[in-house]
């Protein structure tokens, strides 16, 4: 009787249905998130038959063998200076200037047709045209916007296919809801969204609304109970992979992007290194402080869950 070996591989990727924070991290052996929607497409499980040798028919019973597919190459890190075609999920930062003449970072979630995804001081979260040099008119104030670069997320064109396809949904949840600002989640009685929190939302959907689902290699460099942009811009280049200053500035020298870019970066690895501890008090919300010289604009951050580690 021939033997028949038949196997069954599956690709399930996390596939999170925030729309715009719908925290619906569908992730393998993860429960339904509160934000689940029935109008997420689930990747589905693809069957394979698969042939084997067999060294001793007479003794041999089949038995069913994972296919393992070849690794999927990564892409080298993709700086833009600007939105375009293909660039869907890119997250890109701007230094915004408040009336009051204070500074911090922006950031914002790449749309279809130019568009731009955030959460914006005193209007919550909202889909507004790209801006890369202007003002923004918010609840009766006028912040100045400038513009920095964008960075595609991840690596793997898989990771960005799984990221499009659940894009709009994820962004639809927090514009829907009418999500206020705020510098912090978890600081209000309401939820609120920081630009950063949001856009980590929206990168990896929590099972609530007050915590994502960040990859445990996820750095911090800034705050032991927060992550910041600054996180998230180690985390986008991939330089948190890195164990050394010296070699985390040998690949930014490498890195093909502006030079106000490459300048945050050689700083960020330096906090980053071994010689600068990482602070481990910041219980409160970190201060906005001007920007000189000498200092960067203000870090929006999102709360990490009190059970991480």
């Amino acid at each position: 009787m021939p033997n028949f070996i038949v196997t069954f591989s599956s690709d399930t990727h996390p596939i999170f249905i925030v729309l715009a924070g719908v925290v619906v991290a569908t992730l393998i052996g993860a429960s339904t998130p509160v934000h689940a929607s029935s109008r997420l497409q689930i990747a589905g499980v693809s069957p394979a038959a698969v042939t084997a040798n067999v060294s001793n028919p007479a003794r041999a019973k089949s038995r069913a063998e994972t296919a393992r597919p070849p690794a999927e190459p990564l892409r080298a890190l993709h700086v833009v200076t600007a939105p375009g075609a293909g660039q869907e999920g890119y997250i890109h930062y701007w230094v915004i200037t408040a009336p009051d003449g204070e500074e911090e970072i922006q950031v914002g979630v790449e749309l279809p047709n130019q568009r731009i995804a955030w959460s914006f001081p005193e209007l919550g979260v909202q889909v507004r045209p790209f801006i890369a040099d202007g003002e923004v008119q918010a609840g009766g104030k006028v912040f100045r916007i400038q513009y920095l670069y964008g960075l595609r997320p991840f690596a793997t064109d898989s990771a960005m296919r799984n990221l499009r396809a659940a894009l709009e949904f994820r962004v639809a949840y927090w514009v829907d809801n009418g999500t206020p600002y705020c510098l912090l989640n978890g600081q209000a009685r309401e939820v609120c969204m920081s630009c950063m929190g949001f856009a980590m939302q929206v990168l990896f959907p929590g099972k609530t609304p007050a915590y994502p689902e960040v990859p445990r290699e996820f750095p911090r460099i800034g705050a032991e109970r927060y992550y910041t942009t600054e996180d998230l811009l180690l985390y986008l280049t991939g330089l948190h992979k890195l164990p050394t200053d010296a070699a985390r500035r040998q690949q930014i020298m490498t890195i093909s992007a502006p030079q106000s870019l490459q300048e945050e970066l050689i700083r960020l690895s330096a906090l980053a290194s071994d010689e600068a501890p990482v602070v481990a008090e910041a219980a409160k919300t970190p201060a906005k402080r001007r920007v000189s010289a000498r200092t960067s604009p203000t870090k929006p951050a999102v709360k990490r869950p009190p059970s991480t580690s």
